[in-house]
């Protein structure tokens, strides 16, 4: 599905321009279609003046825009905060690969090529997120059979994953996710009798390497705690 024709005119294509031109489906909200987006440009960092403890409606706004470095966060409101970050990465050839990831990062990370004027989806260029093994995110020689047949039916079943795309530099990195209001998920190691010295934590890193992405293990949740 081809994403809607903003195209900018006699100038550098920039993030304000991709954050238009993205079909309303990448968001996936009500507070994001374009008519509302191109208000969110107007009010760059001004978060509304409003008292969430006593709201149950909805709001979004631009939380930061960094032109020189292709990257856009937007936040929007609904019992809880959540954003959505928007980058891209210049390819040689010209075109752009943009990168949409939605609900903090715990949602799927969308892909599209901007190419003269206008922005399509994407998946020739997508990292390979989805073909991802318990090792990559759990250390596993400590563990005994059992237990890790425990952790394998956790990481298949129930373990959700966070993504973060870059503002500075040109890598994904890739962690293990929470749920928000879900207490059973913050506890499902502890329930499922895996003590905490047994659960040592991974992430991954998707390099941009030569146009292509280079995956890389390593040790810890991540950056985002």
């Amino acid at each position: 599905m081809a994403a809607q024709n903003n195209k900018p005119t006699n100038r550098k294509t920039n993030i304000k321009d991709i954050f238009l031109m993205l079909p309303d489906n990448a968001f996936g909200h009500p507070d994001f279609t374009l008519e509302k987006r191109k208000e969110m440009l107007k009010t760059i960092g001004q978060q509304p003046n409003i008292n969430v403890e006593n709201y149950d409606g909805t709001y979004a706004y631009i939380e930061l825009c960094d032109e020189r470095n292709g990257y856009l966060s937007a936040f929007y409101y609904f019992l809880e905060g959540y954003k959505y970050e928007i980058c891209y990465w210049n390819l040689k050839d010209g075109r752009k690969l943009v990168a949409v990831n939605k609900d903090e990062g715990h949602g799927d990370v969308n892909f599209y090529l901007y190419e003269n004027g206008n922005l399509s989806e994407d998946l020739y260029y997508c990292p390979d997120i989805y073909n991802v093994q318990l090792d990559d995110f759990f250390e596993t020689s400590h563990l005994d059979e059992k237990e890790k047949g425990i952790l394998q039916d956790l990481f298949e079943n129930r373990i959700v994953f966070q993504h973060l795309l870059p503002r500075k530099g040109t890598s994904i990195e890739m962690r293990i996710g929470s749920i928000p209001f879900d207490m059973s998920y913050e506890s499902m190691f502890e329930e499922a009798g895996l003590k905490d010295e047994k659960i040592i934590f991974k992430h991954l890193i998707f390099k941009w390497l030569n146009e292509k992405w280079v995956k890389e293990v390593r040790k810890g949740i991540g950056t985002a705690e």
